[in-house]
């Protein structure tokens, strides 16, 4: 009887540096990578019967994924946290990995992956979260995943005990107000903008002869980034508000976790900010903020798990 392979049983694991990570992701996972089919004509002044297209399949566009972890009260998923935000030893440019799902009866690899996105989530009676989109190479079904005794070789980081991180302390601030009571929500993005360079040629297309020959994209570079985000929070008469406002060179610090110290912690400055009225049942306002200052060292300013 054949067997079938369910997300549920599927495990995730990061391959950088020289060592294997394995992530604390369950069923929120996606990846898919498509072709480009080129069609052309076959009709012709001696054969007036051909009249569909034929296609012409040699190149591979970029892969796409996507997967959301929780924050940890350890620091064994930093290395997420620093594939989002840092930079490759001096240079401006994003760090690389390779992304592995492992199946119960296969093994699927991303190649040459980049984070594009990552989402901190901040939500009442949730776990914090982190939702990270990326970018791929090439995916591949029936890889190896790699251990100490493949080649090359990897480190395994022990998998350890996981204790997923609460809500348990949340302080918000915008520029002088505090808006700690009755904050219900927030969110934080930071957007790398990536571009893929043509990868298309004229003598590699003559080499196309299958799905292993393709042409596919193997170099990008990284044009802008963007950090922004949200903040809502129920309207009541017990403190200063900024409803249907604007300012321009605010602060913004946040910091929600287990206490003021373990979690998530960002320290912004030099922000603009939209506040907008919400009706509902509850009236509620909603900040919907960007960063515009260009700090050198984002992860100075931006910190999971209280990395320093």
């Amino acid at each position: 009887m054949a067997n079938y392979n369910f997300l549920k049983q599927a495990e995730i694991y990061i391959v950088y540096g020289g060592s294997r990570y394995r992530l604390d992701v369950s069923e929120d996972i996606s990846f898919s990578q498509t072709f480009t089919d080129k069609t052309y004509a076959q009709r012709t002044l001696h054969e007036q019967h051909k009249l569909y297209d034929a296609s012409k399949i040699t190149t591979a566009n970029k892969a796409d994924f996507g997967f959301t972890i929780p924050a940890l009260s350890t620091n064994q998923m930093d290395v997420v946290f620093n594939l989002l935000v840092d930079f490759k030893a001096g240079t401006t440019t994003l760090n690389t990995f390779d992304l592995y799902i492992k199946l119960p009866n296969d093994v699927y690899k991303l190649r040459n992956c980049v984070i594009t996105n990552g989402v901190f989530l901040i939500e009442k009676l949730q776990d914090l979260r982190l939702t990270i989109t990326g970018e791929a190479s090439q995916l591949t079904r029936g890889a190896t995943l790699p251990t100490a005794s493949t080649t090359p070789a990897v480190t395994e980081v022990a998998y350890g005990t996981r204790t997923h991180q609460k809500l348990d302390f949340l302080s918000v601030r915008v520029g002088s107000t505090t808006l700690s009571a009755g904050v219900y929500k927030v969110s934080i993005e930071l957007q790398n903008g990536i571009t893929w360079l043509p990868h298309e040629t004229i003598n590699q297309a003559l080499n196309v002869s299958s799905t292993a020959t393709s042409m596919y994209p193997s170099n990008f570079s990284l044009d802008k980034r963007s950090l922004a985000g949200s903040i809502g929070q129920y309207i009541s008469s017990d403190y200063n508000s900024d409803v249907q406002e604007w300012k321009i060179n605010q602060s913004i610090v946040v910091k929600a976790g287990k206490t003021d110290e373990l979690g998530f912690q960002f320290n912004l400055s030099n922000c603009s900010f939209t506040n907008r009225n919400n009706v509902g049942s509850a009236f509620t306002q909603n900040y919907d903020w960007k960063m515009n200052a260009n700090p050198t060292d984002l992860g100075s300013v931006l910190k999971f798990n209280n990395i320093t």
